[in-house]
């Protein structure tokens, strides 16, 4: 049987989907992953589209007789000959490029790095990728030099290339290609005999108005295929119209006629309603013009404020001089990265701002790249406004930075920059913070382990999975393939532990990993995909310790205090780091026993089973005022992935340990199980449970039961980056985090 094509989700559509499940869940992030446009839609070409909707026809495969005309002007006026007869239009330009590439044939030849679908494209086309470098500062065009070596090796080892991409300006670098090396690239396809696809759909966002892009199609028209459209210079990626221009002659006939056989095939003709508004736009009227002029102002006046933050916090950044895109390099704070934060790729570097941050960026790996360099894509185009009225307003400042959301978003990104460009402490751990990796030492046996069943989830090789054992290292692991709510929904279905675990062996066959752990990313226990559907609360003061009188049997229940922390998007695994205020005043670790529980389709909370977290806090702030108490609170808490499937315990013990600069600077033992504290559990969840805001169907809440004394009662303070474990002994699970103060003073 025949393989199917490999091809993924494209990475900025998955950075863009997963970004914006993180915001409905009521985090802050900065969608700066994908190059959408977030400004809205002209009026005047609203009205267009509105005055269409009526023409229901199929049409021309090619497109309508107006909209090639006003395609065909609007390359006149670019200095390009273009005839009607010559364009084809499609559902927007990326699917021009793949119907190109599919007409032509043979293999592609890319620059390296270039657009994340050139490839993928070109892959479901069929046809192998020859990534070529591009020269320094000149992005999108890869080296006419190296490209001629390549397509001979290529052609010497039986390969066929016959097109070369190249983007102007270029997505992902911003960099402009001096026309000097577009007419070397010209020549060089010439000499090679390549058609040159060069997808064109930011020529009209260059800064300088005096400047425009070299088109190939000045140089080599006869093997040239100009692709564009409205989606950037216009900001309707929604509405999906693109354009291409087919080269003269008869070559660019025959290659005419496939591209529109393939174009019927697959999407018949271009949205006719879509096709009569862009030949309004492409007629280029004064308020399109004026449009475009004013979006490329506004694309560069943000752009280069951010542009200057990433060369401040000391990243190597090429003149921005086009588009939204800035591709900072990082090599300059390798060793930084590396000490404070386990970061040594650009692919970890991403994850981290995204992860940690919030900064939604993408490594140069999806570019193309190796993951080696500290190399990632920052846009800025979605930082204009989240409503229309924003939008608009951005468009029409004389100094858009001065706009309160946009600039809190440019400082948001210096304040993420400055505290991760920050030197560090002198023996800082490596353990990365954005990945999550597997617990290590925390699988080892203990003496007094009890016998239960435990559950824990993870991601492995792209998919949710389900086991049924602690892992220990270098051992088989079994695992059962789940999707995200599968466990919560049996643990709301079933009648007990057994029930759950049979119904999950049941339903998927076993997947047995020979290499241990080194494949796997753990997971909180039962956390959703969409963690605002998690919440992390507590209980305070519930220790036998923080009290000078034994509990009396029957004596009326008082309830504790109790704190919200967060949703389930601000647990961190053993290995991440917490992140605490840059100005705590004095933190304390709490170790604790944390209950997990989910809701029924009733708002009923049934209890699944309990783990272990570490619930760092800023116990110095709450000393100072009780009333800041959920100030105090805003730290990052550390969670077991093991989920204990039993009743809550009734010993726990361990021991906690806190390391500086390689050394122990404090350790000390704790209790924290059932018998240990001032209140009776049961009573504590049932009085909780009695607020119909927790009652929401499908939450999970994660329960933190209380602490006993810990560091900070001995007189011992945390300081930035010691690193605490807890060793929690009766149940062989171990928390190892290294607490790392965020953000700069000048956050405050």
């Amino acid at each position: 049987m025949t393989e199917p094509a490999p091809v993924t989700l494209s990475a900025t559509l998955a950075a863009d989907e997963a970004l914006a499940r993180r915001r409905a869940a009521g985090e802050q992030v900065l969608m700066m992953a994908s190059g959408e446009i977030g400004l809205p839609v002209l009026p005047e070409l609203r009205a267009r589209l509105a005055a269409a909707v009526g023409e229901a026809s199929y049409g021309p495969v090619a497109g309508s007789p107006a909209l090639r005309a006003a395609a065909a002007g609007y390359w006149r006026r670019r200095g390009l000959a273009a005839d009607p007869d010559a364009v084809v239009a499609g559902p927007g330009s990326k699917s021009l490029l793949f119907a190109a590439v599919k007409a032509i044939g043979g293999d592609v030849v890319v620059p390296r790095p270039s657009w994340v679908s050139y490839a993928a494209q070109a892959a479901l086309a069929g046809a192998a990728v020859l990534r070529v470098p591009v020269r320094p500062g000149q992005g999108g065009v890869p080296d006419p030099d190296a490209l001629r070596e390549a397509v001979r090796a290529a052609r010497a080892a039986g390969r066929d290339p016959r097109s070369v991409v190249v983007t102007l300006p270029d997505n992902p670098t911003g960099n402009v290609a001096a026309p000097d090396t577009v007419r070397q690239l010209a020549e060089a396809a010439r000499e090679l005999d390549l058609f040159v696809i060069s997808d064109e759909i930011y020529t009209d966002l260059v800064h300088d108005p005096d400047t425009r892009a070299a088109s190939p199609a000045l140089f080599a028209p006869e093997r040239t295929v100009v692709t564009g459209g409205l989606t950037k210079n216009l900001a309707v990626g929604g509405w999906r119209t693109g354009i291409a221009l087919l080269p003269p002659g008869p070559a660019g006939r025959q290659l005419r006629e496939r591209l529109v056989a393939v174009a019927s095939q697959i999407w018949s003709s271009p949205p006719a309603p879509v096709q009569a508004a862009a030949a309004y736009a492409l007629d280029e009227p004064p308020e399109v013009t004026a449009r475009v002029a004013a979006a490329t102002r506004l694309h560069g006046r943000v752009v280069r404020a951010v542009a200057e933050r990433f060369t401040a916090a000391g990243a190597l950044l090429d003149p921005v001089r086009a588009t939204c895109y800035l591709y900072p390099d990082f090599e300059p704070l390798r060793d930084r990265l590396a000490a404070a934060h386990g970061v040594r790729t650009g692919t970890a570097l991403a994850r981290l701002l995204t992860d940690r941050y919030g900064l939604g960026v993408l490594a140069a790996e999806e570019f193309g790249e190796d993951p080696g360099p500290l190399r990632l894509r920052a846009a800025t185009s979605r930082l204009y406004g989240d409503t229309a009225e924003r939008q608009q307003a951005a468009l029409a400042a004389d100094d858009p930075l001065g706009l309160p959301w946009i600039r809190a978003s440019v400082d948001r990104i210096e304040e993420v920059l400055a505290d991760l460009a920050v030197a560090p402490a002198t023996t800082r751990s490596t353990t990365r913070s954005a990945v999550r990796p597997a617990p290590g030492p925390a699988h080892r046996s203990a003496q007094e382990e009890p016998e239960m069943t435990v559950l824990f989830e993870c991601e492995y090789q792209g998919e949710r999975y389900a086991g049924f054992e602690k892992p220990v290292p270098g051992a088989p692991l079994t695992l059962y393939r789940v999707d995200d709510g599968r466990l919560r929904a049996e643990f709301v279905a079933a009648g007990s532990p057994e029930d759950v675990v049979a119904a999950i062996k049941a339903g998927a066959e076993p997947v047995v990993v020979e290499g241990g752990e080194d494949e796997i990313r753990y997971l909180p226990p039962l956390l959703p995909e969409t963690t605002g559907d998690a919440l992390l609360s507590g209980f305070m003061r519930t220790h036998r310790s923080k009290f000078e009188k034994e509990p009396v049997e029957g004596e009326e229940f008082v309830p504790p205090n109790w704190f919200f922390k967060g949703f389930g998007s601000w647990l961190r695994l053993p290995g991440d780091q917490l992140v605490a205020p840059k100005r705590s005043v004095a933190l304390i670790e709490e170790p604790e026993v944390a209950l997990v529980y989910v809701n029924d389709d009733a708002g009923n909370p049934r209890y699944a089973g309990y783990t272990f977290a570490n619930d760092l806090c800023d116990i110095g702030l709450h000393i100072q005022n009780p009333g800041w108490n959920p100030y105090c609170k805003l730290v990052d808490t550390s969670i077991a992935p093991w989920l204990f499937l039993g009743e809550p315990p009734a010993s726990v013990t361990g021991r906690v340990t806190i390391e500086r600069d390689g050394a122990t600077a404090w350790e000390g033992p704790f209790d924290c199980g059932e018998d240990a504290l001032y209140f009776k559990v049961q009573a504590m969840v049932d009085h909780l449970f009695e607020y119909p805001a927790l009652r929401r169907p499908g939450l999970v809440h994660y329960l933190l039961l209380g602490a006993d004394q810990a560091s900070y009662h001995d007189g011992f303070r945390i300081a930035d980056g010691d690193r605490i474990t807890i060793d929690v002994s009766s149940h062989g699970v171990v928390l190892s985090n290294q607490v790392v103060f965020g953000l700069p003073d000048a956050a405050s």
